[in-house]
């Protein structure tokens, strides 16, 4: 499991990535309020048939007109974009989490989303519409309330950083790997501790005046802010963001350990750290960096990692497919797809006449 910070964070990312399909489903949903009809209307159709045939045609209308401008925004994407999407958000949701399956309501709802749209985008019929609304409505709600609370999770937990001394960083390093055992937590942070005390020293700064300090610790999975004298922290957050396709392609095994460290090498924030050493006097900098860092690579190389973050940036990523059926080519959508690009000219000249009578 994820820690909460780290978790609701990583979510947050993903909503941000899939903005554009959600941005649609919300826009939707926003036109889903202008249907509710005020009470007044219905009691002014009268009781008489004639009052009742012209209040029956107003609110018909005005239902039609509801309907003209939820098309508008339906019809701002075609189909084919919208499965694209939309497989796209289901996939980072599963693969982000395993519990978002084909058991999930709010997956259930994604996957029904391209049908509905389809149906209303080409069809047109007010049934369809309804049927997508009502879909947006469900989706809207799961994906409102996911927010809520990661943003929640997010901003108490961000509330009760402490203040950084002066000169001093932070350097967050998250990962979803499950860390049960004290022993292996622990082991970590003196492996992070040990890489910041020798790059220190290729700096000339003393380490004991100038401690790592933690700020804040999240366990199950693990996430740290840790706070540490500017240059030093500069340096280590550049060297593993410069490295991190190295990592990912040690720890997949598709390199040995000499030829990681011989990649590492050629890495600029590497090779700077060597200037700063040659420029100190210090000498064979290259062992002592990697007698630091191998340690914490290690810490990396398990089944159960398969993201690592820096600094809000991610240096590793292996995301493995689980218990999920992406959206079927069913007949239904396929035969519509194959002729939309086909009957998108003539439908718009439909739609533009719709508008002007």
């Amino acid at each position: 499991m994820y820690s909460f910070y780290f978790y609701s964070k990583q979510f947050l990312k993903i909503l941000e990535r899939n903005n554009e399909i959600l941005d649609l489903i919300f826009s939707i949903d926003n036109l889903r309020t202008t249907y509710i009809i005020n009470p007044q209307e219905i009691i002014d159709v009268g009781t008489n048939n004639t009052s009742q045939v012209n209040g029956m045609a107003r609110l018909q209308s005005s239902i039609k007109q509801k309907n003209i401008k939820v098309l508008e925004v339906v019809r701002s994407m075609r189909p084919n974009e919208v499965y694209k999407l939309i497989n796209s958000l289901i996939s980072d949701l599963n693969l982000f989490d395993s519990a978002f399956n084909d058991d999930d309501n709010l997956i259930v709802s994604l996957k029904e989303f391209p049908d509905k749209h389809t149906d209303a985008y080409s069809e047109k019929q007010a049934s369809h519409i309804f049927a997508l609304i009502e879909n947006t409505d469900r989706i809207a709600k799961s994906i409102k309330a996911l927010k809520s609370r990661a943003l929640y999770i997010v901003q108490k937990s961000e509330e009760s950083d402490k203040k950084s001394p002066i000169d001093y960083l932070p350097l967050r390093i998250g990962a979803d790997q499950d860390v049960p055992l004290i022993e292996d937590f622990v082991s970590i942070f003196t492996d992070l501790e040990a890489l910041y005390n020798f790059i220190c020293f290729l700096h000339k700064i003393d380490s004991e005046k100038k401690p790592l300090i933690v700020n804040q610790i999240s366990t199950g999975s693990w996430y740290t802010e840790l706070l540490g004298i500017k240059q030093t922290i500069i340096s280590i957050e550049n060297l593993l963001k410069g490295i991190g396709s190295f990592i990912r392609d040690y720890i997949t095994g598709k390199i040995d350990r000499e030829k990681f460290e011989n990649e590492c090498k050629k890495a600029e924030a590497f090779i700077y750290l060597m200037k700063i050493a040659e420029e100190n006097g210090i000498k064979n900098a290259e062992l002592g960096v990697f007698k630091k860092l191998n340690p914490f690579i290690d810490n990396l190389k398990k089944d159960t990692t398969t993201i690592v973050e820096v600094n809000e940036e991610e240096i590793l990523k292996l995301r493995r497919l689980d218990k999920l059926t992406l959206l079927d080519n069913k007949k239904k959508r396929q035969n519509l797809l194959e002729n939309i690009n086909l009957a998108i000219e003539e439908g718009d000249k439909k739609f533009n006449n719709d508008k002007t009578k």
